[in-house]
């Protein structure tokens, strides 16, 4: 949690937590109003868990640049699977081409 507040704060934006929630809220105010993001960790496992960052109020664009901004500065605590490429794995269901 104190990994996003620190990365969310250079961004312009406030954080207030309550248990294992956060409520991100930009200081400026966007296309569609303020730019509200809803952040809810569950964890999985020990030492493993999943971070949902949600859009709760303002522009669908202004999240995206939010998040694209928010991502490099956790790459040291995010782990991300490489995308299965299911014509390798035999799994994939592709038309045959005419």
């Amino acid at each position: 949690m104190t990994k996003i507040e620190e990365a969310a704060g250079p961004l312009g934006f406030g954080v207030k937590k309550s248990n294992y929630k956060l409520k991100i809220q930009g200081e400026k105010t966007g296309r569609k109003g303020q730019l509200s993001v809803a952040t809810e960790i569950f964890e999985v496992a020990p030492e493993l868990y999943v971070v949902e960052l949600r859009k709760s109020e303002g522009d669908t664009l202004e999240f995206h640049k939010f998040y694209k901004n928010l991502s490099p500065a956790l790459k040291d605590i995010v782990w991300k699977a490489d995308p299965i490429d299911e014509e390798k794995d035999g799994s994939g269901c592709s038309s045959p081409s005419k």
